[in-house]
């Protein structure tokens, strides 16, 4: 528990929040004690609160950039919505829709957009709020403006002053979520009743690795090009690689766990230890992710050292019980295994030689003309506005329905009186998501969350009834708030609910009210935001899911025609390679990302879920069974490419066309000759049989040439290899093409 508090009081998100209260109180304190003038410190500190979602991890040019244009979005909404008011309510109420709707709008440009979006939204609704006391709409506007530019100065400055703080901690957080995704497949060998969750699970940690990856993608390369290539960058360039690679290789070393229950049935003492191993690597895995925020020197896993060797022992008395002739399938299974395992283990061991050596190693220096191809850039086009000005674009129905919404809470708020109207605004504001799976996720930690902050709060009320004391709970309450609330929603929803009660009772001892208020203004604003939701434009994942299956197909194209070129000739650019893996890594993240949240939507919702299950079941196989194929021809050294392999890569690479000109309701163009694949396997297969009867013939004959003997032992490796990789891959991709067909059809009924 202390360590855990340790870390959190060291991370990102607890400075980003102490950052924000001395920003947002210095303000506050001067205007109070030295002009006598509160209200011009509430008004910056406003400013201070609109723009704080923007401070987000990034490269220093993102966030300056996003940070300016949400100044400027906040100021101008702050005026139009002060000056609406002034005129009269009827007037205000389609300026807040009109507002809403093109604030919300902008999220189509991304997670960084969608901050912009939040801060915009903010100050239009907390306008709500403000009496303008002393103040003309000007005047406030001008000192949200000032707020704004004193947070950005701030911000910038405590982040050039800790400015490795975000890399270590997404690294950090990166390794645990690795750690994670290992202990789900140690799980899968042993908990064969949880193996539909688990495999769910699975696809929602590769979604989210996946998204890890690409935010530190961004900053270390960002950061690279901006400080050039110090030892600092280095280690943390290097950290990622292995991160990435690891998750390569657990996605290149699929399991099939029936065929491992049918032949470990009675022999579970020979799996035992490879969960143990995986367990142990997951352990160490952790232990890194606290190393990197700490700074400490790493000490090496000598558990996992003596487990590798348990295993090859294991390994070794499975041999001699059961034997390891050419058709043991156990014996394979097992070997592979140790093999997977080992070089994660190689990995983890990579890791802790970086953390504890900066290296001097320079080799890394040739690529830094080709970083910027590994950064998605992101469109901000004008064309991007009007290709989702559609009710087919999520991002405009959500805009639309909280339009609305926000329209319907005022009214009812205006209508009956609230004590505070404009909490509505801010509950519908925070809850409502694109997505009725997050909405309703958010509504649940929003409710449970109020109301646990409130009833905590009048118990102490009620117990130390002293301001002073009030005063730090309440500021304490708002630095935890704000730290949590990228982490936990619904422990923010304490806090916060905390710091508002305590913030009243220092000024009203009618605290009952407020707390009554407070709970009865949330549940109204979840009510609505749900039933919006369920009946405004709702915006369900079988209506744009179809858009990552078709996303998920291409990355794979244009990932096996990478592998076609590494096999075909050993110059094919690494970087080439490597570009296509992680698109392919996003694109299936994307994938499976969307398939989780239509879990979350109401069964009714969930239209052709059972087909869209077994696509997405298929895309992730196939990107399993490519991967490894990739590791392999990457790693290995191979012999030239046949007309047989070269066939088997057409046909594969035609059938993906074809599934998504199925999907995209296009004629299919690629067609070949059955009898071309059937000759094509006919011919592999000979030769595998050929090089196995040159390998035995070596062996019986006791010939002493290793030379001879370990290059047919690599050929027999490889002619193994393709020929199970390429038939199963062709099979996958098959299957591809009737899943879709099925899907299609069921959509026409």
């Amino acid at each position: 528990m202390i360590d855990v508090i340790r870390r959190f009081i060291k991370s990102a998100d607890f400075y980003k929040s102490l950052t924000f209260i001395v920003a947002a109180l210095a303000p506050i304190l001067v205007s109070e004690y030295y002009f006598f003038k509160p209200e011009i410190g509430f008004a910056i500190a406003l400013g201070v609160f609109y723009n704080a979602p923007t401070n987000s991890p990034g490269s220093v040019k993102h966030r300056t950039v996003g940070m300016i244009v949400s100044i400027v979005l906040t100021t101008l909404a702050t005026l139009i919505t002060g000056y609406a008011a002034a005129i009269h309510v009827t007037f205000l109420l389609p300026v807040l829709g009109l507002l809403t709707f093109l604030i919300s709008y902008i999220a189509i440009y991304g997670f960084r957009a969608s901050m912009v979006s939040l801060a915009g939204m903010s100050a239009v609704v907390i306008s709500f709020a403000n009496s303008y006391v002393n103040l003309t709409v000007f005047e406030y506007a001008v000192l949200v403006f000032s707020g704004g530019v004193w947070y950005l100065l701030i911000s910038s400055i405590a982040n050039a002053l800790n400015p490795k703080m975000y890399i270590e901690e997404l690294l950090s957080d990166t390794m645990e979520l690795t750690g994670k995704y290992l202990e789900v497949r140690a799980k899968l060998l042993t908990q064969k009743e949880a193996r539909e969750s688990l495999h769910a699970k699975l696809y929602e940690y590769q979604a989210l690795l996946s998204e890890k990856h690409e935010t530190l993608r961004e900053v270390i390369l960002n950061q690279r090009q901006k400080s050039g290539f110090s030892n600092r960058i280095r280690r943390k360039l290097l950290l990622f690689m292995e991160l990435v690679d690891m998750l390569e290789l657990a996605i290149a070393n699929p399991i099939d766990y029936e065929q491992v229950d049918k032949i470990f049935e009675h022999r579970s003492q020979t799996i035992a230890p490879f969960v143990a191993l995986i367990q142990a690597m997951t352990s160490q895995l952790e232990y890194l992710s606290k190393v990197v925020i700490r700074d400490q020197k790493v000490q090496g896993s000598s558990e996992i050292r003596a487990l590798l060797k348990k295993v090859r022992k294991s390994i070794d008395l499975y041999k001699e019980e059961v034997g390891h002739d050419k058709g043991n399938d156990g014996f394979y299974i097992v070997v592979n295994l140790f093999e997977y395992q080992s070089a994660q283990a190689q990995k983890l061991n990579a890791m802790e030689r970086v953390l504890n050596v900066l290296t001097k190693n320079n080799s890394l220096q040739s690529t830094h003309n080709v970083d910027e191809r590994f950064l998605s850039p992101q469109d901000y086009g004008i064309s991007k506005l009007r290709e989702n000005f559609s009710l087919k674009s999520s991002i405009f129905r959500h805009s639309l329905r909280l339009a609305l919404a926000m329209m319907v809470g005022f009214t009812i708020g205006d209508l009956f009186a609230f004590q505070n109207p404009y909490w509505i605004l801010i509950t519908l504001l925070v809850i409502m998501r694109p997505s009725y799976g997050l909405t309703k996720e958010r509504m649940k930690d929003r409710v449970v969350g109020t109301l646990i902050g409130a009833a905590l709060a009048m118990i102490t009320v009620v117990l130390i009834q002293n301001t002073f004391v009030f005063s730090i709970l309440a500021g304490v309450s708002l630095v935890l708030a704000l730290s949590l609330v990228q982490l936990n929603y619904k422990t923010f929803a304490v806090f916060i609910t905390l710091h508002i009660v305590f913030m009243y009772a220092i000024y009203s001892p009618d605290v009952l009210s407020v707390v009554q208020y407070r709970i009865f203004d949330t549940l109204v604003g979840a009510a609505l935001a749900m039933l919006c939701n369920l009946f405004l434009f709702p915006s369900w994942e079988f209506m744009t899911i179809d858009e990552s299956v078709e996303e998920a197909l291409t990355a794979n194209i244009g990932y096996l025609t990478e592998i076609e070129g590494k096999y075909r000739t050993k110059h094919t650019k690494e970087t080439s390679y490597k570009l296509s893996r992680k698109r392919a890594f996003l694109a299936m993240g994307d994938l499976n990302a969307a398939f989780q949240r239509m879990t979350q939507e109401p069964k009714s919702r969930q239209k052709y879920f059972s087909e869209l299950y077994d696509i997405v079941v298929l895309a992730n196989t196939f990107l399993s069974s490519l991967a490894s194929l990739g590791t392999f021809v990457r790693t290995h050294k191979t012999t030239a490419i046949s007309t047989s392999v070269a066939t088997f890569f057409v046909n594969i690479l035609d059938n993906l066309r074809n599934a998504n000109q199925l999907l995209l309701d296009e004629v299919q163009t690629n067609r070949h000759e059955e009898h071309e694949i059937e000759s094509a396997r006919v011919d592999l297969e000979n030769k595998y049989k050929k090089l196995s009867k040159n390998y035995d013939k070596i062996l019986v004959a006791k010939e002493d040439n290793q030379q001879d003997t370990d290059r047919l032992s690599l050929e027999l490796q490889e002619a193994k290899l393709i020929i199970e990789q390429l038939s199963y891959l062709f099979t996958l991709s098959e299957n591809t093409i009737q899943r879709i067909k099925i899907y299609k059809q069921k959509g026409k009924i």
